[in-house]
C-alpha cells in the first residue's frame, strides 16, 4: 500500500489534471469519454507497481 501512497503524492497534480480534461471531455464532447476513467486507474496501479517498491522506494523509471 505504500507504494500507491507514495505514487500518489508525488504525481497527484498530474491525476487532477487527468481527471479535470476527461470531465470536461465527458461534458462538452461525448459520454464515450466515460471509458477513459477505468484506462486511468489501470495506469496508476501499473506504473505505481513498476515504479516503486514495496516499501513505497521509487526504483527508477
Amino acid at each position: 500500500m505504500k507504494r500507491y501512497a507514495k505514487f500518489l503524492k508525488q504525481t497527484w497534480y498530474l491525476w487532477l489534471a487527468y481527471t479535470v480534461v476527461t470531465a470536461l471531455l465527458i461534458a462538452f464532447v461525448s459520454p464515450i469519454f466515460w471509458a477513459v476513467i477505468p484506462m486511468m486507474i489501470v495506469n496508476f496501479f501499473y506504473f505505481a507497481l513498476v515504479r516503486y517498491n514495496d516499501d513505497g522506494d521509487f526504483i527508477g523509471a
